[in-house]
C-alpha cells in the first residue's frame, strides 16, 4: 500500500468491474522513447551537445531553433559520453529563462495561466455526457470520442466552428466511478469542420488533467524539461477552463502529438511513420510501413532489436523517463509511448502522458524517489510487465552499461535550482484556480503535499540515480541481502535467494533470477 492508503497502481491502470482490476494504459507492448543524442542546453546560445550514449561517439543533435525573446543565460556545454566523442554544437537556444519552448504557440507561453471558454448546447452536453458515462466502452478499448460542435472564446476572440472531445484511458475510468463530481478531459479543435483551420497556429488544444496528478504540474513539468534537453514532446502550460460560463476546472494545456511536433524535433528526417503504443498509426496513415513494424516486434534478441532499433538514442530516452521517476510510461509502465521511425537507424521511443511522474510514486507508494533505475517493477503491487525489447536490452551486458551511462548523461542536465524554481513559480500561478476546481480529487492540503513531495523528489532523484551509476560502474554498491550482487544489479536485495543467476523455482510467483521475467522457463 502507498503513503496514501493506495495501491501502488491505483490511479493510474485500475478499471473496475466489481472489483478494481488491472488494465493497460496505452498501446499493447511498451517499448521506449527517443533520445536526441543529447542537443545543446537551452539559453541565449544552445551549447555544444553531449556525446550519445554509444561509446563510438555518436554526435549529439543540433539543438533547435530559437524563438526570439528575452535573452537567456548561454546554454551549458553537453558533456562528453564515456570514450565518445563531442557532440554536433547546437544552434541558438531560446530566450527567456531558458526553458525550451522554441517553436510554441503564444497560447503556450510559461508565465500566463490562460482561460478558455466553450459554449455547448443542451442537447450535445447530455451526449457528449453519456458518452462520459459509458466507462464499459473505455474498458473494452473502444472509447466513444465524438467530436461535438462548441462555440469557442479566448479573450476577446471568438471561434464559432470549434469543436470538442473526450480523452483519456483509465484516469476517464477512474474519475466516472470515484469521483462525486467527475471531470471530463478534452480535446479542442478548430480543423474538425475546416481541415485546414486554425487558432494562434494550432489545430488542437488537448486539455489533459488526471485525478492523481495531486500537484497538477507534472506533465508539464516533465513535457518541459524533455523539451529542453531534445526529447519530442508537446508545448504545454497551465489552463482555466469555463464551460457555459462556469468554471469548470484547471487543466495541462498541450499542443498536437503530431507531423508537425515530429518535424521540429527531426527537421530533414519527418517524414517517417509515428505509432501511438507502436500500433496506431499518427502520420502517413494512408500507408504506413506495416511490414518493418511487424519485424520490430517480431525482434526477440539483441541482435533482431539492433537491426531495427536506434539503440542509443533508447537507452537515453528509458533513461530520461528514469530521471522523471516515470510511474506509466514505457519506463516505469511497458506502455504510454510513441514510436517513430528514423529510418536507416531504425526505430526510436518518445514519451508519451507524462502525468504519473516525479512525485507519484512518493504520494501513492512507498518507493518514493528510489524507484529502481532498471528493476522499476520491483516493490510496486500489481506492477505491469516490462516491455520486450527493454528486458533483452537490459539483460545485454553491454546495452545495460551503456544504459547506465545514459542515465548519467542524462542526470547531467538535471539543474535541481532551476527545476524547484519552477515549482514555486508555477505553484503560484495555478493555487487560486487549484482553490477553486470544483471537479478535483485533492484538497488544498493535499495539492500543497504533492508539491512538498514534488520539491523533494527533484532533490533527492538525481543523488539517488548518481549512486546508481557509481554502482553500476563498480564504485562502491550496498548488498544489503549479503547474496554477493550489489543493490543496482539485484531485483531484491532485501531476498539473498533472489538475484541474476539464482535458479528460478517454478511457482512461486517471483522472477527468482531478475531477468524481468516470473517462472520463465517453467511448464
Amino acid at each position: 500500500m502507498g503513503r496514501r492508503g493506495f495501491s501502488w497502481r491505483y490511479c493510474e491502470c485500475a478499471a473496475v468491474a466489481a472489483i478494481i482490476v488491472m488494465v493497460g494504459c496505452g498501446g499493447s507492448d511498451p517499448t521506449i522513447g527517443e533520445v536526441i543524442g543529447p542537443s545543446g542546453a537551452a539559453g541565449s546560445t544552445g551549447g555544444t551537445g553531449a556525446a550519445g550514449a554509444d561509446p563510438s561517439g555518436t554526435a549529439g543533435v543540433t539543438g533547435s531553433a530559437g524563438v526570439t525573446g528575452t535573452a537567456g543565460d548561454t546554454g551549458a556545454a553537453g558533456t562528453p559520453g564515456s570514450a565518445g566523442t563531442t557532440g554536433s554544437a547546437g544552434t541558438t537556444g531560446t530566450g527567456g529563462s531558458g526553458v525550451a519552448q522554441s517553436g510554441c504557440a503564444d497560447l503556450f507561453d510559461p508565465g500566463v495561466l490562460q482561460t478558455y471558454s466553450i459554449e455547448i448546447s443542451a442537447d450535445e452536453f447530455a451526449k457528449m455526457d453519456a458518452e462520459f458515462h459509458d466507462v464499459q466502452a473505455v474498458l473494452a478499448a473502444m472509447p466513444r470520442e465524438t467530436y461535438h460542435p462548441v462555440t469557442f472564446h479566448f479573450g476577446s476572440e471568438t471561434v464559432g466552428d470549434a469543436a470538442v472531445r473526450l480523452k483519456g484511458q483509465s484516469s476517464w475510468v477512474e474519475t466516472v466511478m470515484f469521483d462525486p463530481n467527475p471531470k471530463m478531459q478534452m480535446v479542442i479543435a478548430f480543423d474538425q469542420f475546416d481541415p485546414h483551420g486554425r487558432f494562434h497556429g494550432v489545430d488542437k488544444i488537448h486539455l489533459d488533467m488526471p485525478r492523481s496528478d495531486w500537484s497538477f504540474l507534472n506533465e508539464r513539468m516533465a513535457n518541459t524539461w524533455f523539451r529542453e534537453i531534445g526529447l519530442m514532446a508537446p508545448c504545454s502550460n497551465s489552463a482555466r477552463l469555463n464551460v457555459n460560463g462556469a468554471y469548470y476546472g484547471l487543466y495541462t494545456a498541450e499542443e498536437s502529438k503530431d507531423a508537425t511536433l515530429v518535424s521540429t524535433f527531426f527537421p530533414g528526417n519527418a517524414g517517417g511513420d509515428l505509432f501511438k503504443g507502436g500500433v496506431d498509426a499518427e502520420t502517413n496513415k494512408a500507408a504506413p510501413n506495416w511490414a518493418r513494424l511487424k519485424q520490430f516486434w517480431a525482434a526477440k534478441d539483441i541482435a533482431a532489436i539492433a537491426q531495427i532499433v536506434d539503440l542509443p538514442s533508447t537507452v537515453l530516452e528509458w533513461a530520461a523517463e528514469a530521471a522523471i521517476n516515470d510511474a506509466d510510461g514505457y519506463y516505469g509502465g511497458s506502455h504510454n509511448f510513441y514510436l517513430y521511425d528514423l529510418g536507416a537507424a531504425g526505430y526510436t521511443w518518445l514519451p508519451s502522458d507524462v502525468d504519473t511522474t516525479f512525485e507519484w510514486t512518493e504520494l501513492f507508494s512507498h518507493l518514493s524517489f528510489k524507484q529502481h533505475p532498471i528493476y522499476w517493477w520491483e516493490g510496486q503491487s500489481g506492477p505491469q510487465t516490462p516491455g520486450q525489447h527493454y528486458v533483452v536490452v537490459m539483460n545485454d551486458p553491454t546495452w545495460r552499461a551503456r544504459y547506465a551511462q545514459a542515465v548519467a548523461t542524462q542526470i547531467g542536465k538535471w539543474n535541481t535550482a532551476e527545476l524547484l524554481g519552477r515549482v514555486d513559480a508555477w505553484s503560484a500561478q495555478i493555487a487560486t484556480a487549484v482553490a477553486e476546481d470544483p471537479r478535483k480529487w485533492a484538497t488544498t492540503a493535499g495539492f500543497n503535499m504533492a508539491l512538498a513531495d514534488l520539491r523533494d523528489v527533484i532533490t533527492n532523484r538525481p543523488i539517488y540515480l548518481q549512486s546508481f551509476v557509481a554502482c553500476e560502474q563498480g564504485q562502491g554498491g550496498e548488498d544489503k541481502d549479503g547474496d554477493g550482487v550489489a543493490w543496482c544489479n539485484d531485483c531484491r536485495d532485501d531476498n539473498a535467494a533472489v538475484h541474476p543467476g539464482a535458479p528460478e523455482i517454478c511457482g512461486n510467483g517471483i522472477d527468482d533470477d531478475c531477468n524481468g521475467a516470473v517462472d520463465d522457463g517453467c511448464p
